[in-house]
């Protein structure tokens, strides 16, 4: 997202939204020039801690814990807000969104990305399908929820209605990658918090799960070298 959107003067200030791990921070600080001001914020304090420890001391980054609906910065601040798979996340996306216009300065560029429908999303889809057959009543939802904010329509009322304009909406196709159906499954079930919800319910569940949604992905995509279409939504609009 950020190699080919972002272009900044030297005097630059770019906040980045949900940093979570890094990712997206890494991509910046290593394509943005030295003297752009990069600060990367996360709700969750550990999250932003696992990331900057990612970085070298020379790798100038502001490391700060923020809610994206209540931003701690003066208004006018920033000529980019950037959040890569975060804003699904946040409760209130109006807020948000508002904030992200306060926070830029006039003509100031909010560019974000999202998960299309779970339909689109081979592997997201079948993990939520196979969880959800084991539980009868009260299933875990939580892929429900980096998979429901796609309707584009929707997003651009949000963004009109916190001032923003110039919108553009892309939709993206790609390639989820994986070495085999287990390494999937693994990050499926174990690596997101549908592992807690699942172990909340009945912890004797998570090994039998993670095994059938391995055997739901290889008898789709193959044993190994994985490879399942993903498609997301690109959003850049200016303040």
């Amino acid at each position: 997202m950020a190699n080919w959107r972002v272009r900044f003067a030297l005097e630059a200030s770019v906040l980045e939204l949900a940093c979570g791990t890094g990712i997206l921070t890494r991509v910046l600080r290593t394509q943005l020039p030295a003297a752009v001001k990069l600060i990367a914020t996360d709700l969750n304090e550990p999250m932003f801690r696992q990331a900057a420890a990612k970085f070298s001391s020379d790798e100038v980054v502001q490391w700060q814990q923020a809610d994206a609906c209540s931003l701690p910065f003066a208004d006018r601040m920033f000529e980019a807000v950037l959040c890569q798979f975060g804003l699904m996340f946040v409760p209130d996306k109006g807020l948000a969104a508002r904030e992200a216009h306060r926070v830029l300065k006039p003509g100031g560029q909010f560019l974000f990305n999202v998960w299309d429908a779970i339909e689109h999303n081979a592997l997201g889809q079948l993990t939520h399908r196979t969880v959800a057959s084991y539980f009868e009543n009260d299933p875990p939802v939580f892929y429900q929820v980096p998979f429901g904010y796609h309707d584009q329509d929707e997003i651009r009322r949000v963004l009109k209605e916190a001032g923003f304009r110039d919108i553009e909406i892309e939709v993206v196709t790609s390639v989820s990658r994986a070495g085999c159906a287990r390494d999937a499954a693994t990050g499926l079930v174990n690596g997101n918090p549908i592992a807690v919800a699942i172990a909340e319910r009945d912890p004797s569940l998570l090994p039998v799960i993670t095994d059938a949604v391995a055997k739901a992905i290889e008898d789709r995509f193959g044993e190994s070298e994985i490879r399942a279409p993903m498609r997301a939504i690109v959003v850049q609009a200016r303040a």
